[in-house]
């Protein structure tokens, strides 16, 4: 697929060349015909099955009666990251062209993946890709197979009305879908939407101007509006410190995702999902903020007494030049997290360790959205602004932040991670802590925010009494792997 001894421009063209002769050499005869008129084939029922990639149904698990008769995230079919219900089931959707092969034009070599909803997510993780095209499984040249072919264009009329030549052997689609992406940027920042400067809620706080006060001001929009935002509450020398420490981290992360697929969607990365315990309080700055005196009080407000679990705490880091957005979701994966409305489950704790712009990677929220039952099929960001409204629900944009600042909110708040359009990455360090209740519910499971030994002792040592009361299921007495996994890449792709 390329030579190491040619320039780069030059292994894309030939590696190009090889693919268009092969699929003129190996094409079936029935494949090989003119095309019919009247553009661009999508797939249509054919020896009773829809025509679209192989991977999408195992005649098990997932059949096409199971899995594509009903709505979109809903019904018995989990696709996960690679596969979806409108990949696989809509077959007006124009979210992909079928048997559509877009010619020359790659921004880079033909990287692997496994369907063309992965080959998708590779071209939001490459800044100059605007359309892909994928090799399925059907293809008759086997070295061809599942290779992934980023475009710096879209396919034209002409390569469109070749569809039924290439039919059930290539899939191409746009960086983005729907196409009027820009306009669901503009959705997210301007309708149904404020931003801390308006001071949404009263729930901007801070502590220096209220020193005796500004706790309980913090647990009172917890416990109502599910967040807050306190200002300059970290010193200058503790947000430098905590920045150089996330900052190396992610120096040792990037080289495993050369890609830069994410494992939190395309150029987004969970801290505490690539780190093989979880979390990163084996780093010292991390630690430092178990017991941090300005969020310990509202803690001690917000879960009603002392007796909470400080389970640890990652971050996430979004990538310069990342154009696309998260769903929304929430943190907690099981329903008992509504069974009780205070203390709340378990809280989330962000830091900010630099200036964070709107357009910067800002974290955008829903308020009043911690005691409402999540619903995926609702938070698509092509139909959030329209899923508020109908709600009578309004957006924050957590952001303009400065360094020092810090983000409190409970782990069911409906929230996202916004682009990144700016030069520099937004790095996001946390803590998180749980409710006794719910770290019972939840130690011993595969929960990735269950209590685990993710504490080294020594640190564990260095710790405030409080510190070590809080850590007590947390603190391990023998020695941690804390690497990072070797594969972090995790693709997620929705309709």
């Amino acid at each position: 697929m390329g030579s190491p001894d040619l320039d780069p421009g030059v292994r894309v063209r030939r590696a190009e060349v090889v693919l268009i002769f092969l699929l003129q050499l190996v094409l079936p005869a029935r494949f090989q015909g003119a095309p019919p008129a009247g553009g661009l084939a999508v797939p249509s029922a054919q020896d009773g099955r829809l025509e679209v990639d192989p991977l999408c149904f195992d005649g098990k698990a997932r059949t096409v009666e199971k899995c594509c008769d009903h709505a979109a995230h809903t019904g018995p079919c989990l696709w996960g990251g690679i596969l979806s219900h409108g990949y696989c089931c809509d077959a007006t959707s124009d979210c992909f062209a079928w048997g559509v092969l877009i010619q020359g034009d790659d921004v880079q070599d033909p990287v692997p993946a496994r369907t063309g909803l992965e080959c998708r997510h590779l071209c939001q993780a490459q800044p100059l890709c605007e359309a892909w095209s994928f090799i399925m499984a059907g293809f008759p040249e086997e070295g061809l197979r599942f290779s992934c072919w980023l475009k710096s264009r879209l396919w034209t009329e002409t390569e469109a009305e070749t569809a039924t030549r290439y039919a059930g052997l290539v899939v191409s689609g746009s960086r983005h879908c729907p196409r009027n992406h820009s306009e669901v940027l503009g959705s997210l920042r301007n309708v149904r939407t404020m931003d801390l400067t308006q001071d949404p809620m009263g729930c901007v706080v801070r502590p220096r101007w209220d020193a005796v006060g500004y706790a309980s001001r913090a647990a009172e929009c917890l416990f109502r509006h599910g967040w807050v935002v306190l200002r300059g509450a970290l010193e200058e020398a503790e947000a430098q410190q905590l920045h150089d420490a996330c900052a190396r981290e992610v120096e040792t992360l990037l080289p495993l995702d050369p890609d830069r697929a994410g494992n939190r969607g395309p150029r987004r990365y969970s801290l505490g999902s690539a780190s093989r315990t979880h979390h990163m309080v084996h780093v010292p700055e991390w630690a430092r903020l178990i017991d941090h005196a300005a969020i310990t009080p509202i803690l001690r407000l917000a879960f009603g007494d002392d007796d909470y679990v400080a389970i640890g705490g990652g971050g996430d880091i979004v990538l310069e030049h990342t154009d696309s957005m998260q769903w929304l979701h929430v943190d907690l994966p099981r329903w008992e997290m509504y069974e009780r409305v205070h203390p709340p489950p378990g809280l989330g704790v962000n830091y900010a360790v630099h200036d964070v712009s709107c357009d910067g990677g800002a974290m955008r929220l829903v308020p009043d959205t911690h005691t409402m039952p999540f619903q995926l099929d609702k938070m698509a960001p092509f139909t959030e602004s329209e899923m508020l409204e109908s709600f009578g629900l309004m957006r924050v944009m957590v952001c303009p932040m400065k360094r020092g600042d810090i983000l409190l909110r409970d782990l069911r708040l409906w929230h996202a991670g916004s682009a990144n359009l700016g030069e520099t990455p937004r790095l996001s360090p946390n803590s998180e802590f749980l409710a006794k209740w719910y770290a019972d519910a939840t130690e011993g499971t595969e929960d990735h925010l269950a209590p685990r030994r993710v504490l080294p002792r020594e640190l564990w040592e260095q710790l405030s009494p409080h510190g070590q009361q809080i850590t007590r299921r947390t603190r391990a007495e023998g020695l941690l792997d804390t690497r990072f996994h070797e594969k972090i890449a995790i693709p997620q792709q929705y309709d």
